[in-house]
């Protein structure tokens, strides 16, 4: 009961208009409002029953949406026992109806600063367009209505202060589907106002004629008001959406809300101008409400200029800081020593330091601890290293100081961070205390090198019972062993980004053309030759590199797609897959780089699929759920990478907003033999239709294993049969002489 409706939106259009008519039917008055009457009801109950159950968020922000149409309700059923009397009666209806409209414009208010709007420009466009509504509600209603006789200037200025407010919170409707248009319960909740605002103008208008009463035909958008609201609710977005789906791009200038400001603007002006015998007060009254409003206008091109500037500092500051600790990245912390320290004469040292323990407090107390205590120890950092240090944070645990002075002076400040990093933090779940080693290195040639160096007298500390220091020194080389000189190298390609973005094409089953990409890493060693990314991507994860290679790749990936699109090579409809490791969904903003990203390089998100492990689905957090959330709201599609592997539990496939399931190539390997592989994709080819999910196959290699996918259902394939991971170039020239004959249909993605 209560489900989420499934109808079409033309289906709850045709059913609105149904219901119009039913009501406008040639019935007796006393039958209409009796059905109005009970419509109300009905709808009020299970709008709130709807709102108990689902409990949406912002909490109790959904429950004024109700609670303001039982006001509403209360106002219409006194209104025709008020419109009868005379005296203070005739307006006993107006307290109940003019606190819904506060009720509702406090639910609309909370509701729009939920969704990331209210910002000052919109403030400001709410009272342009507010001040330019007055204008014509006082010529048009109030003005005409205060000639009429037998009617007080009471009930006039109510006449024409309904429709203003109608238009007030029809305003911050408008305002929710600028920032949030992927709700769809706030379209409804526009049409809901809209047809109110209808319902108002229509008795104003009548009060003009002087009728006080009106027939109950003209109470029929008030009667589809109450259906569209339903209508709204039932559409409810889910528990996390509202109050953190805060990820839609903000464009103070965008076309809507130009038109609204021209809009007001030159009404307000006409209506200012036109109206015949004006006294000199009311001139005076019109030319300072321009001056009002015109200025208005300057102030939020101000506004909107200075938040620009705002927000370019605040993505400029989190591309190169780390977003826990907001200490500097490893690029940004390369340039301030370069910067700081090469202007200055004499000796400089680096200090390397890792946290003992620290997975174990990650583990036994979550990852909220863990990054309690990593911004506890940043602050520590502050404090111990001297003034003129420059300070950073690398990945995970890891942390670096960069100091003038010879190594003297570095082995004492190693010793004062080693005993403040030692003592324990106290935490809202408990004490902890972790200690630190720490490896020193000189800054001699270059930053890369000085940092592998002292990774290296890191690890020495930590083989020599961890909690202390050690400085590097080339006997080091020879002892720290295979694995540790592979990840000083793996560090170095990193920092020198010897790293490659390679790409194996996604094809139609059905026609072999390509419909996309996989981008892939790849690693050339300077001695050994390639180096498979089963062997170094593990490191990247361990040692926290991963998330910095991964905001790289996917800055690669999309600005090579944009290349491939300028040449001719791809259609918008052409889609670049990347891989997405669990510790870059760990990241809260990893949705707003993803989102610049894709602005960036002028990328819909809908070309963009990202691929999640079956690892990073197994946390199944409220966190990570809100992350994916928010990348589907910018459109990007999400991937089950190596589907089969791991846990493979039905339940992540409904309670995570993926869209695709890729099968891994050791299913498909078997399954023109195999009658075991074939059952198993037949099985994830029907769950994945019963969730309109799509599905893709890995590692086909043989016409057989094609034909065989492709009677199973399954849409789109990559592998060896069709093409082998090759660098941007060579993926261009094979773009060039493969593109498809004729663009198909993308496969239907589960709705948010």
């Amino acid at each position: 009961m209560f489900q989420r409706p499934r109808f079409r939106a033309a289906g709850w259009v045709a059913a609105t208009v149904v219901l119009a008519a039913a009501y406008l039917a040639p019935v007796p008055d006393a039958v209409r409002s009796g059905g109005y009457g009970v419509l109300a009801v009905s709808v009020l109950g299970a709008s709130i029953a709807v709102v108990r159950r689902r409990r949406p968020q912002p909490a109790w922000t959904w429950s004024l949406v109700p609670i303001s149409a039982v006001l509403f309700l209360i106002g219409s059923g006194l209104r025709p026992w008020a419109d009868s009397g005379d005296g203070n009666r005739a307006f006993a209806a107006d307290p109940f109806s003019l606190s819904g409209y506060v009720v509702l414009s406090v639910g609309l208010a909370r509701l729009a600063r939920a969704a990331g709007g209210l910002r000052r420009e919109v403030v400001i466009d709410v009272l342009v367009a507010g001040l330019a509504g007055a204008v014509a509600s006082v010529q048009f209603l109030v003005l005409p209505v205060l000639e009429l006789p037998g009617r007080t200037v009471t009930g006039s200025v109510l006449a024409g202060v309904y429709p203003l407010l109608d238009a007030f919170v029809l305003l911050l409707v408008l305002d929710l589907l600028l920032t949030a248009p992927q709700v769809v319960a706030y379209r409804w909740l526009g049409a809901c106002i809209g047809a109110m605002l209808l319902g108002d103008l229509g008795y104003a208008l009548i009060g003009r004629q002087g009728q006080f009463i009106a027939p109950t035909a003209f109470d029929a958008p008030f009667v589809v008001s109450y259906f569209l609201m339903a209508v709204a609710l039932l559409h409810l977005p889910r528990r996390t959406s509202p109050d953190r789906r805060r990820t839609a791009r903000f464009d103070a200038w965008s076309p809507a809300r130009l038109a609204v400001l021209g809009t007001s603007l030159a009404g307000a002006a006409y209506l200012a101008s036109t109206r015949v015998n004006q006294s000199h007060l009311e001139q005076v009254a019109a030319f300072v409400l321009l001056c009002v409003m015109i200025g208005l206008v300057l102030a939020r091109a101000v506004v909107a200029v200075n938040g620009h500037a705002t927000a370019k500092a605040v993505l400029e500051h989190r591309a190169t800081h780390d977003a826990l600790t907001d200490l500097p990245g490893r690029d940004e912390f390369e340039r301030r020593v370069d910067t700081q320290l090469a202007d200055r004469p004499g000796p400089a040292c680096l200090l390397f330091i890792d946290l003992d323990g620290f997975k174990l407090v990650n583990d036994s107390y979550g990852h909220g601890v863990g990054d309690e205590l990593l911004c506890e120890t940043a602050q520590r950092l502050r404090r111990l290293a001297p003034p003129g240090a420059v300070i950073g944070r690398l990945a995970g645990d890891e942390f670096v100081v960069a100091v003038t002075g010879d190594l003297a002076a570095a082995v004492d400040l190693a010793g004062g961070l080693i005993a403040g990093l030692r003592a324990p933090v106290r935490l809202p779940v408990a004490e902890v205390a972790v200690s630190a080693s720490l490896g020193i290195a000189e800054l001699t040639t270059s930053f890369a090198v000085a940092l592998r160096e002292a990774d290296a007298a890191m690890y020495r500390a930590k083989a020599h019972g961890r909690n202390q220091f050690a400085i590097w020194d080339e006997s080091l080389r020879m002892q720290v062993g295979d694995e540790v000189e592979f990840e000083l190298d793996l560090r170095s390609a990193v920092a020198e980004h010897a790293l490659e973005v390679h790409y194996q094409a996604v094809v139609s089953l059905a026609t072999g053309s390509p419909r996309g990409v996989e981008s892939l890493l790849r690693w050339t060693h300077p001695l050994h030759g390639p180096v498979s990314p089963v062997r170094f991507v593990p490191v990247l994860e361990e040692t926290g590199l991963v998330v910095d290679v991964g905001r790289w790749v996917l800055d690669t990936a999309l600005a090579d797609l944009r290349g491939w699109r300028d040449q001719g090579l791809v259609t918008a409809d052409f889609v670049l897959s990347v891989n997405v490791s669990p510790r870059q969904l760990l990241d809260p903003f990893f949705a707003d780089t993803v989102g610049e990203l894709l602005q960036a390089h002028r990328v819909e998100g809908t070309a963009l699929m990202l691929e999640i492990t079956e690892s990073s689905m197994l946390q199944q957090d409220e966190q990570t759920v809100q992350l994916l959330e928010r990348l589907r709201s910018l459109g990007v599609g999400l991937a089950v990478d190596d589907f089969g592997t791991g846990y493979s539990a039905l339940s992540y496939l409904r309670n995570f907003p993926v869209t695709r399931v890729k099968v891994d190539r050791s299913f498909v390997s078997g399954v023109d033999r195999n009658i075991g592989d074939e059952a198993v994709l037949r099985a994830v080819v029907a769950v994945s239709n019963a969730l309109e999910l799509a599905v893709t196959a890995e590692g086909v290699e043989t016409e057989e294993q094609r034909e065989v996918l492709e009677r199973l259902g399954v849409g789109h394939g990559q592998g060896w049969l069709w093409h082998r991971a090759q660098s941007v170039a060579d993926t261009a020239r094979y773009l060039a002489t493969s593109r498809p004959v004729a663009v198909e249909p993308r496969p239907a993605l589960r709705a948010d």
